[in-house]
């Protein structure tokens, strides 16, 4: 009987043990996301509001889901690189930033403004891409982003580490 208890917490122990050890070798710690919340906030019972701060090393899209007639405001200004693209799409483009200035292509900030229509779908894709930097390398924009939507929508980002 002492010899099958005895048995029973050495295999226990060894089970335990690789178990822990395996995951140990496994995870890692979590990296820093992409996109940092900076602010979320009802206005009133039919707007939603959000401010993020956004670091872009080459694309990132940010996916609204709205219904026919939805209104969306917005802007984004650079905090850290030298340009940035930025466009809207739902079933095709509908937005896409240029600079103001006709001499350069640079993009340092942007309004924008659009209304869903049942034409280009319900999922629109706001998309941010640092790969077009000026200075040549790319990446390592980070973009300060508002968003203004109806309640009733949704506004996926996400979920991918540096």
């Amino acid at each position: 009987m002492i010899k099958k208890v005895i048995f029973i917490l050495v295999v226990l122990s060894l089970v335990g043990g690789i178990g822990c050890s395996l995951t140990s070798r496994t995870t890692s710690p979590p990296a820093p996301a992409n996109v940092k919340q900076v602010r979320e906030a009802n206005i009133g019972k039919l707007w939603m509001m959000r401010q993020m701060e956004i670091a872009v090393e080459d694309e990132i899209p940010l996916t609204l889901i709205l219904k026919n007639g939805d209104r969306v405001d917005g802007y984004f200004y650079l905090e850290k690189g030298d340009n940035i693209g930025f466009s809207i799409s739902g079933n095709s483009l509908i937005y896409t930033s240029k600079s103001p200035d006709t001499e350069t292509t640079r993009v340092t900030s942007d309004r924008f403004s659009f209304t869903a229509s049942q034409s280009q779908g319900i999922a629109y894709i706001l998309t941010l891409n640092a790969s077009a930097n000026i200075s040549g390398k790319k990446g390592g924009a980070t973009v300060f982003m508002e968003i203004i939507y109806p309640s009733t929508g949704s506004l996926s980002i996400p979920i991918g580490t540096k």
